[in-house]
């Protein structure tokens, strides 16, 4: 230092002896050269919070609007099919082999309100995934069962009417074959929906995917899933409904509707058919997207776009959820006067009611009978 003052006129370069300064108390620190510029990495923690906090680039309203739907939907769901259960559990107007049937879609969408929905909107609202892979698995699990399941009870009932309307005398469905096809239902859909464990799971980006793979295995499952849980029975649907419209055309154009002979069918059993075409159609439409978008959806590359698809059919399939109990109290009478008995607020009121309608039956039997 001393030979540099003297060479060079008494001059010594400061930032110089600091850097060989440091350099020497700190060798395993290593000092970035004049003018380098301090940057965060992109991969820190404080990076990836930021980029997961705004995962799917929904705007405010995008979000309060889904919100707004789904909560609504969620809502009515929830009460109404709520309601079915406790009406037909509580009354002995609608304690029919057939309301099993609809019992067990009503479980099978209070499970969707309960386990699903919920968690969806969770995800839309925070805009990540924040539950863990297992239960992005689950959630997911539970979408794709609740379908599979009522697709079968709605064939099960189908088959029910068929039999009751056009061979009434050679197969009946007890309360028994009933209670085994509704258990076949959820034990067959259980087992066949079961690799959605293998194929849905919550990724480093904290995302829980949205569809099926791009892979073989996951668009092979897809194509399986649309034709054994949605083309096939609702082809069957089809065809027997077809042929019972058939049967009741047939017999009304003969004119023998209103008589009460053997080969009339009754008004009540033809408004029942009238109320599961309406909600099988309903069924089918809502839930056709679903199962299209699983083979045809956009890449999961693109958060926004696919968020935004997922979301669009999320509300179209859960419409039916909060659909259904709302065609039962419009189509059907007994499932009325049942909702009637069961919030009747004084049980005097009500048994007052049920006696003066048995006797006023039974006197018009016995001047009838005279």
């Amino acid at each position: 230092i001393a030979h540099s003052m003297d060479n060079n006129s008494g001059t010594v370069v400061l930032p110089t002896f600091l850097f060989l300064l440091q350099n020497e108390s700190y060798p395993d620190s290593p000092i970035p050269p004049a003018g380098y510029e301090m940057t965060a990495s992109p991969t820190g923690p404080s990076s990836s919070r930021n980029h997961t906090a705004s995962l799917y680039d929904l705007q405010r309203g995008e979000i309060t609007a889904a919100s707004m739907v789904l909560g609504a939907l969620w809502l009515v769901s929830l009460v109404g099919n709520s309601l079915v259960c406790l009406v037909i559990h509580r009354s002995r107007r609608t304690q029919s082999t057939t309301n099993y049937f609809v019992v067990s879609m009503a479980c099978a969408d209070l499970l969707t309100s309960v386990a699903s929905v919920p968690f969806v909107l969770l995800q839309f609202t925070y805009g990540r995934w924040t539950l863990g892979n297992k239960m992005c698995k689950l959630v997911r699990y539970i979408q794709h069962i609740t379908p599979g399941v009522q697709i079968y009870v709605l064939l099960s009932i189908c088959v029910d009417r068929f039999y009751t309307i056009v061979y009434p005398l050679s197969f009946k469905v007890s309360r028994e074959k009933a209670k085994k096809m509704i258990l076949a239902s959820w034990l067959f859909e259980a087992a066949f929906a079961s690799p959605a464990f293998l194929f849905y799971s919550s990724n480093s980006d904290d995302h829980c995917n949205f569809f099926l793979p791009k892979s073989w295995e996951g668009v092979t499952y897809g194509v399986i899933r649309l034709l054994v849980v949605f083309l096939m029975p609702s082809t069957l649907i089809v065809f027997f409904y077809q042929r019972v419209i058939k049967y009741i055309w047939r017999i009304g154009t003969d004119g023998r509707t209103v008589r009460r002979t053997t080969n009339t069918v009754p008004r009540a059993k033809v408004k029942t058919i009238k109320m599961f075409l309406i909600l099988n159609s309903v069924f089918l439409l809502s839930w056709l997207p679903f199962y299209m978008v699983q083979l045809w959806h956009p890449q999961e590359i693109s958060y926004r776009k696919s968020s935004l698809v997922f979301l669009s059919i999320t509300w179209i399939s859960f419409s039916s959820s909060a659909a259904k109990p709302t065609i039962y109290s419009v189509y059907n009478g007994n499932f009325r006067r049942g909702m009637k008995e069961t919030f009747c607020m004084s049980a005097m009121k009500c048994y007052r009611s049920n006696a003066y309608t048995i006797t006023a039956s039974s006197r018009i039997a016995k001047k009838n009978h005279v």
